[in-house]
């Protein structure tokens, strides 16, 4: 029983560890290289795979902490990003039980679909209300860019998620 709570608790705290070095990668260090025009949407990516990996319940948890911290970093209406992240990861979650697991296919398809969800989110809730409707800027400048550096990083961040997931079952 100590030995099933040590490991439900170092899961917990691995997830939380993994979110916050995801945020500081995103956040700090991808800006500051100068010939990116966009940088991989780390958290997006997380959220998607532990609702894909775990299930809706950590899905929209995880959801719920990577939107908090998105909202505690960029200025505007608070709760913008929790509500988009936990969305995606209450999905994604969805369709936890009908996947196999070890296949890339599917958080491929599901990065580049989540990207395109959020970009048009973030783009209606920050451009579009704002009366800036130049979308083929947006679209090829931002949204782009953000979407390929994505599905990039999702091969490598979802296989790095599969193992942990295949580690923290086997505790």
């Amino acid at each position: 029983m100590i030995k099933m709570r040590f490991g439900k608790l170092s899961r917990i705290l691995i997830h939380i560890l993994i979110i916050f070095v995801a945020f500081f990668i995103q956040t700090s260090i991808f800006p500051l290289i100068p010939f990116f025009s966009s940088s991989p949407n780390f958290l997006l990516i997380i959220t998607f795979s532990y609702g894909l990996l775990y299930g809706e319940d950590i899905g929209i948890i995880t959801g719920i902490f990577c939107g908090f911290l998105c909202d505690m970093y960029f200025s505007g209406e608070f709760g913008l990003y929790i509500l988009i992240y936990s969305v995606i990861g209450f999905t994604n979650g969805l369709l936890n039980k009908s996947f196999f697991e070890n296949s890339i296919t599917l958080p491929m398809i599901l990065s580049f679909t989540n990207g395109l969800i959020y970009n048009f989110y973030i783009y209606i809730t920050h451009f579009l209300i704002r009366r800036k409707f130049d979308i083929p800027y947006y679209v090829f400048n931002i949204m782009v860019p953000s979407i390929l550096f994505t599905l990039i990083a999702t091969v490598l961040i979802y296989k790095l998620l599969y193992r942990l997931n295949i580690i923290h079952k086997s505790i």
